[in-house]
C-alpha cells in the first residue's frame, strides 16, 4: 500500500507568480483599500465568480455535476461572508469600501485554476487582513476554506 506522501498529484500546481499577482493592491474609484476591505472584496467576488461559473457550464461530461458543485458554493458561502463581516464589524466598525467585481475573468481562467488560487489567497493572507489573536475570525475563515475545497474536490472528481 502506497504511503498517502507517496500518491501523485494530478492536477497542476498553481504557480506563485499568479497568486502574487492575485495578491495585488485593490483599488476602487481612487480610493485605496484597506488589507481587510480587499481580502472581503475577494470573498465577494469568489460568490459572484462561482455564479457566473455555475450559469456558463456547458454540456460537457461531467456539467451537472459541475453546475451543481458551483450552485453549492455560490448558495453556501454568502452566508459564511455575512457572518464573517457581521463579526468583524461587531469588533471593528463598519466596512465601507469594497472593490467593484469583475467578472470578465471567467471566461480566461480556468474554474479549477481560479478555486486553487482563491484557496492559496486566503490562506496566504488572512493574517494580513485579519490579526492573528482574533482566531474566532480565523475560525470563520477556515469555513470558506474548507468550502473551497469541498468545491474543488466536487469539480476535480465528481462526473
Amino acid at each position: 500500500m502506497d504511503k498517502f506522501s507517496d500518491i501523485k498529484k494530478t492536477h497542476k500546481v498553481i504557480k506563485k507568480e499568479k497568486v502574487e499577482k492575485i495578491n495585488e493592491s485593490l483599488i476602487v474609484e481612487n480610493i485605496e483599500l484597506t488589507d481587510v476591505e480587499a481580502f472581503f472584496s475577494k470573498l465577494f467576488e469568489s460568490k459572484e465568480m462561482s455564479h457566473i461559473y455555475h450559469l456558463q457550464t456547458k454540456g460537457e461530461e461531467g456539467s451537472y455535476a459541475k453546475h451543481m458543485a458551483l450552485g453549492s458554493y455560490y448558495e453556501d458561502v454568502l452566508d459564511l461572508i455575512d457572518e464573517i463581516i457581521e463579526v468583524y464589524q461587531g469588533q471593528y466598525g463598519i466596512v465601507e469600501n469594497y472593490q467593484v467585481i469583475d467578472t470578465s475573468a471567467t471566461t480566461k481562467t480556468d474554474v479549477i485554476e481560479y478555486f486553487e488560487t482563491l484557496g492559496i489567497h486566503i490562506k496566504e493572507n488572512k493574517f494580513k487582513a485579519i490579526k492573528e489573536e482574533d482566531t474566532h475570525l480565523h475560525s470563520l475563515l477556515d469555513d470558506i476554506v474548507c468550502l473551497i475545497y469541498k468545491t474543488l474536490y466536487k469539480l476535480k472528481y465528481n462526473k
